[in-house]
């Protein structure tokens, strides 16, 4: 019976090419533990789906209820406090892998013809976790969550032109309320996972359709000068079918790295949802004005430069440093055309990978010394470890979120 099941569903489908296309394409030579990251995001994707769909049977999206439905979800579901802090957890690994993942692809030279589209997917896909980040943070409406959006919410308010337009489209009227936890509530569950959804099978259809990028020191060896070039296209093509011919098949060389380092990250979920759980403060005070948001631990720095600069240049800094990022992330591809694909063999991109990192580094440091511990509800959490991941840093506003 299960045979002529699959004859049928191979008749319609062609199930036999569809793993041929899938399974049994030949990779590049020279693939790395370090080309599993964008396994291990779509794993952690995964995740958060189930994980979010679970929480959300519980969750109440109103100010009278939601609070008190996480407190239901810690206590009382049965693995709720586990579940959540998966979910808390595997937001920050979405945020670490795909930084991490766009580093492994600059640093090779991967985002260069002819993958430029797959490296814009990719940045969109950065931009759609910080927004889930923003959107959850609100969620938990406990007092971090409550002035960390007020404050979010009123930095984006000072964008040139469309702040006021802005800030009414986040909060849904002029204060924080039962508006804005439903609207960030419908944009969390509906509009961001549409949109990633999108995005991730745009991503993978490129990646199956180009393949992944044979090794920079295989693609400079009699290259043209330029990507632009005429004779690039044929070159690349050639190249990359010499380095596949003598590479290895996806299945199972290549996907069982995918998976052993795929149930590493998810072990590590469990591990740390399981001794530190996601955490939960006091219910939101709109009257507590005393309170100090605080980021975070992948927002510290930012908000730690935001306290070396004046008053005055501070939404300056909040709206242009963020675009400029962005702008240089999405036109990236596109000026830099040089057939070099190495990093040794690139002093611009070498040296602004190396500022880059030192300078977050440094923030990050300055950030997390000296700071007072978190206040976390009893029976609830416990803070997260390292505790200086937490601590409460005097900034302008913060963008990440959990429920």
């Amino acid at each position: 019976m299960f045979k002529a099941a699959a004859r049928w569903l191979d008749d319609r489908v062609d199930i036999a090419e569809l793993r041929r296309t899938l399974l049994d394409r030949k990779m590049p030579a020279g693939l790395t533990w370090s080309h599993t990251l964008g396994s291990a995001t779509l794993t952690v994707f995964a995740v958060q789906v189930v994980t979010g769909i679970v929480l959300a049977m519980y969750y109440a999206p109103s100010p009278d209820h939601a609070y008190d439905s996480i407190r239901y979800i810690e206590r009382t579901v049965a693995s709720g406090a586990l579940l959540r802090g998966v979910h808390h957890w595997g937001a920050s690994a979405m945020v670490v892998l795909v930084c991490a993942h766009m580093v492994r692809v600059f640093t090779m030279g991967a985002y260069k013809y002819p993958r430029e589209l797959n490296w814009l997917l990719g940045v969109f896909l950065l931009f759609v976790v910080l927004g889930f980040g923003f959107t959850g943070y609100l969620l938990p409406w406990d007092q971090k969550a409550y002035w960390a959006t007020q404050v979010g919410t009123n930095i984006a308010g000072t964008t040139p032109l469309v702040g006021g337009v802005l800030l009414e489209l986040l909060r849904g009227g002029g204060q924080l309320g039962a508006a804005t936890l439903t609207r960030f509530y419908s944009v969390h569950v509906l509009v961001l996972p549409l949109a990633i959804g999108v995005v991730i099978l745009l991503h993978l259809a490129l990646v199956v359709r180009q393949g992944i990028a044979s090794p920079p020191a295989e693609l400079e060896r009699g290259a043209p000068p330029r990507t632009s070039d005429g004779a690039y296209a044929r070159f690349y093509r050639e190249t990359s079918a010499e380095s596949k011919a003598r590479g290895v098949p996806f299945w199972p060389d290549v996907i069982a790295k995918d998976i052993v380092v795929a149930a590493g990250v998810v072990a590590l979920l469990v591990v740390l949802a399981s001794l530190q759980g996601a955490g939960l403060e006091s219910p939101a005070d709109p009257t507590d004005t005393a309170y100090v948001p605080r980021p975070e631990w992948y927002f510290l720095p930012f908000f730690q430069l935001l306290k070396l600069v004046p008053g005055a240049l501070e939404s300056f800094i909040a709206v242009g440093v963020p675009s400029l990022i962005a702008l240089a992330l999405l036109l990236l591809p596109f000026f830099d055309r040089g057939s070099v694909r190495s990093l040794t063999r690139r002093p611009l991109a070498l040296l602004s990978l190396g500022v880059t990192t030192s300078v977050l580094a440094l923030l990050f440091g300055a950030s997390a010394r000296g700071a007072p511990s978190p206040s976390i509800v009893p029976e609830v959490g416990r803070p997260l470890l390292p505790t200086f991941f937490l601590q409460p840093v005097d900034v302008s506003f913060v963008f990440w979120g959990r429920i």
